[in-house]
């Protein structure tokens, strides 16, 4: 009986260790405060851009392998923006979706997730492609909870701005890359968040996502691929942080941010 005893005890204490590695496992960086002016325009070509490294690259949303395109990205902050650069190595840059709040993932993409009380409710989504068509929605919890979309939350104030470095929607030749910059008021966040940003030490939950679709060319166009049934083949999902699944709606798995002067 006591050897039984012991014996479960181990067993608790390892799957405890394991979740809490399984939970301190998540990605972490810090987002340096700005005192001079971004210009959004895609280029990051600012000082406060050039001094700081990008974050770590995005890698399989279950993570455990890099994709053949790297996905770049870096953060900074001052009192009313949270500012964001991001790169994506592609030579072939396509976007079907031209209007806003539509289902921007349907396109290669980028999602950004925010939760910046770390309760994992209340969370944001923001989506954008290389023709710098935008959507942006607000949880109350994660669809495995039963959690509904709130997309009557905007993020108001929003600047962006897209390059190409290549041509949109041109299967003839071969580009190089394309870029988003965002500068994204904090003010967008007060209504459903509990915690309001305040300064230097703050930390969010936050990631990062690329949609990438797999394709053929036909007649000139980008097509997306199908299987031998005739069923179109499922995107890829690249990330900051690893979800260790393909679901990004799982908040404890997003990264962890704090913001520094």
């Amino acid at each position: 009986m006591k050897q039984f005893f012991i014996t479960f005890l181990t067993i608790i204490f390892i799957f405890e260790y394991v979740s809490a590695q399984n939970v301190d496992s998540v990605k972490y960086t810090v987002c340096h405060k700005t005192y001079g002016k971004i210009i959004v325009d895609g280029h990051f070509d600012e000082p406060a851009w050039q001094q700081i490294e990008w974050i770590d690259d995005f890698e399989d949303i279950r993570g455990g392998g890099f994709p053949e395109y790297k996905t770049q990205a870096k953060m900074l902050w001052n009192n009313d923006f949270l500012y964001l650069a991001i790169k994506f190595e592609e030579p072939h840059i396509f976007a079907n979706i031209t209007e806003n709040e539509q289902q921007i993932y349907l396109d290669n993409a980028f999602e950004l997730f925010i939760d910046p009380d770390g309760d994992a409710c209340n969370y944001y989504e923001f989506e954008i492609n290389a023709n710098g068509a935008t959507w942006d929605l607000q949880m109350n919890k994660p669809y495995s909870k039963g959690g509904k979309l709130n997309t009557n939350w905007n993020i108001d104030g929003l600047e962006k701005a897209i390059f190409l470095n290549g041509t949109l929607n041109n299967p003839t030749d071969i580009d190089n890359f394309w870029t988003i910059e965002l500068a994204i008021p904090f003010s967008a966040f007060d209504e459903y968040s509990d915690e309001k940003f305040s300064a230097n030490g703050t930390k969010w939950r936050l990631n990062l996502l690329r949609v990438q679709w797999h394709f053929d060319i036909l007649d000139g166009k980008y097509i997306k691929k199908t299987d031998a049934k005739g069923k179109q083949l499922k995107s890829d999902f690249w990330v900051w942080s690893p979800q260790k699944r393909i679901d990004m709606h799982i908040p404890e798995r997003w990264g962890i941010v704090e913001f520094k002067d």
